[in-house]
């Protein structure tokens, strides 16, 4: 008890609340020049609209993949040949004052000194580059992992109950690529040694907050209407909530590493 109300007194000392909002802010400019980077790449891949609308669909509540659904058709009916090169640029800039804006709160939390901006700018890239393989890993597994499950379950010789169980099984490793970079972030981000070991309470806590939070608020949304309240600015109301819970995920993981980090330096020292 002692523990959980340190922690919690922690959390709003640090503003986490406050911070989270700033990286809603972060998030919101940051996704539509990181939409246009992923149709970019995953072109490649020949996988279609709707393949990549059904995954986001089943983590984003409906109002904000209203938003996200009609910028994805309108970036697919207008691209140009300077498109990838332009997306990648806005991308790593907005994703980059999005993952300082993590990195500053994680080792306020900490109680450790700002890295240098050298620092911060390799961080940073870290954090995107591994973001954006994620995302793609994401998409990647629930759409192609079927049939490759099928070619490696029949030329090993299992029934088709081994290939229904892997239609499970691609779906959590999606959930748990989510939870590496969790993992990443907490690992990477504070300005001292971290062992993996050290990063997994704070990831696991964000993970399993990230996705109550999401299911929690996505039901909320479907027996709300916005737009009663805020008109057609509705759906955007519910993107940039839905982006500060997320936000708010990723921070509260990191408080609860640094509280972790703090009990057990003052249990040593003791």
């Amino acid at each position: 008890m002692n523990f959980l109300q340190s922690f919690f007194k922690k959390s709003i000392e640090d503003k986490i609340y406050d911070i989270a909002a700033q990286l809603a802010y972060y998030f919101l400019l940051a996704m539509l020049p990181l939409l246009m980077l992923l149709i970019s790449i995953i072109g490649f891949f020949s996988i279609d609209t709707d393949g990549i609308l059904s995954l986001i669909n089943a983590y984003v509540p409906g109002g904000a993949f209203v938003i996200i659904q009609n910028n994805l058709n309108a970036i697919l009916n207008s691209q140009s040949v300077g498109l990838l090169s332009l997306s990648t640029t806005a991308t790593l800039w907005l994703s980059l004052m999005g993952t300082f804006a993590i990195i500053r709160a994680i080792n306020a939390a900490y109680r450790l000194k700002i890295p240098s901006l050298l620092s911060m700018l390799g961080k940073g890239i870290i954090l995107v580059l591994s973001l954006l393989l994620a995302i793609i890993i994401s998409l990647l597994l629930p759409i192609y992992g079927e049939p490759l499950g099928a070619f490696v379950f029949r030329f090993i010789g299992l029934d088709d109950y081994f290939l229904q169980l892997w239609s499970w099984i691609r779906w959590i490793i999606s959930f748990l690529v989510i939870g590496a970079i969790l993992g990443i972030i907490y690992k990477v981000v504070p300005n001292r040694k971290t062992t993996w070991r050290e990063s997994l309470p704070g990831a696991t806590l964000a993970l399993l907050t990230w996705q109550a939070a999401s299911f929690g608020f996505s039901f909320y949304v479907s027996v709300s209407d916005y737009s009663m309240i805020y008109g057609n600015l509705g759906n955007l109301i519910v993107l940039m909530l839905w982006f500060y819970l997320t936000g708010f995920a990723i921070l509260l993981g990191g408080e609860w590493n640094a509280c972790l980090y703090e009990r057990d330096n003052k249990a040593i020292e003791i």
